[in-house]
């Protein structure tokens, strides 16, 4: 790991930053970064790659052909340990100790922030993953109210579909369409069940009566997805719920940016509620900044204060308003969130709340990569049944394992 600098080290540095935020509302969040950055001086030289996987192979590609670039997004969790494995990542304690990270995250993300103890990674916002979005005209179309359980949803689907409007609005890739099940997952199993199956990996709680019937719940929405979704973009799924093309999205809050992004308030025209869930919880997600092992002491330099401006309470609320997401820091002030950012920050006052997506537990790449194949597989093959699918599910994490 690098050695960390002192606070009078953070002076004018170039950071060439890697990133894969390349929708309009993305980009509109990080250019408040951007900003904050320069007005302390920095050089920014942006590095947008299309596409998380893409970008994470490209910043790893980097590191080991010894052109890392200064700051690089990526998910925290095991993908990002294996780099500090092998010694690829600075740390930024010098600025988390004297800004009291360690008390001003959620404890689920320091854990996962930190590597032997130090911050490998800088926290910029908590997405939430279980989030139902919908179009209230498209609702009140159909005579339907806002479901709080799925079989309510499966009856509202239905009208909604007589009505000529298609009920779900998916983009038909492996990450959307894991997101959505988890969804599924805590919905019908419950808190406690969600993070025991993704936390142990249990062999016997996979192959248990109530993840069959998570499954039955998922192969049940099948018909309620347009002919259209397959490769679909995520923002293109948003805007099909803000055009009321689609009633409903399950997308993380990132949605929100492209709902804002369109003119929309959140909570208003779209409105915003948990998937349907027998207990309330909330599956976080973080965007972070990682950064490169580099022995260069402007570089450095560079990097601690990147670090800094992403945890400023001011860059926390510009940036978070319009990527849709909260802020990392507890203590942020919610008065100037829309209504949907309360309801979260308000949720995650209380920590029986916090669940963490896939990746946060820790769980391994390849495990990760195994959960979407099969989950992908089961949502779009024709004919495997739910006691097929939730097999397939239970070998293909046991396999990987």
């Amino acid at each position: 790991m690098s050695a960390s600098v002192s606070a009078g080290a953070l002076h004018a540095q170039t950071a060439e930053v890697l990133h894969w935020w390349t929708s309009g509302s993305e980009q509109a969040a990080l250019a408040e970064v951007r900003s904050a950055f320069e007005a302390q001086g920095g050089t920014w030289v942006d590095t947008p790659i299309a596409g998380g996987g893409n970008a994470r192979a490209a910043a790893v590609n980097r590191m080991l052909g010894g052109d890392p670039a200064t700051v690089f997004q990526f998910s925290i969790g095991q993908q990002l340990r294996e780099l500090a494995d092998q010694g690829l990542l600075a740390n930024v304690n010098a600025v988390a100790e004297e800004e009291d990270w360690d008390n001003k995250l959620p404890p689920l993300i320091v854990k996962a922030a930190k590597y032997d103890g130090d911050y490998i990674a800088a926290p910029i916002n908590i997405h939430g993953e279980n989030w139902m979005f919908f179009n209230k005209a498209a609702l009140e179309k159909a005579g339907v109210e806002v479901p709080k359980s799925w079989p309510e949803f499966i009856e509202a689907a239905k009208k909604l579909g007589d009505a000529g409007v298609i009920p779900i609005g998916l983009g038909g890739q492996p990450w959307q369409e894991r997101i959505m099940f988890n969804s599924v997952l805590l919905g019908v199993g419950g808190r406690d069940f969600y993070a025991k199956i993704y936390s142990t990996l249990d062999d016997d709680l996979l192959a248990s009566d109530t993840m069959r019937k998570v499954f039955e719940t998922f192969a049940a929405l099948k018909p309620f997805v347009d002919e259209s979704s397959p490769g679909r973009n995520w923002n293109e799924a948003t805007n099909m719920v803000i055009r009321g093309d689609a009633a409903f999205q399950f997308m993380g809050d990132w949605a929100k940016g492209e709902i804002i992004a369109g003119g929309v308030e959140p909570g208003t025209t779209v409105g915003c509620a948990f998937a349907p869930a027998i207990d309330t919880a909330y599956i976080m997600t973080v965007d972070a900044f990682a950064f490169s092992a580099i022995a260069d002491d402007d570089a450095i330099a560079a990097q601690q204060k990147m670090a800094h401006v992403m945890l400023e309470p001011d860059v926390q609320i510009a940036f978070n308003k319009k990527k849709g997401s909260i802020p990392a820091r507890l203590d942020v002030p919610a008065d100037s969130f829309d209504a949907c950012a309360q309801m979260a920050i308000a949720t995650l006052q209380d920590k029986k709340t916090h669940l963490v997506s896939t990746g946060l537990f820790g769980v391994p790449s390849a495990v990760s990569g195994a959960i979407d194949d099969s989950i992908s597989n089961f949502w779009n093959s024709a004919d495997m049944s739910p006691e097929e699918g939730q097999e397939q599910f239970r070998q293909a994490i046991s396999y990987a394992k």
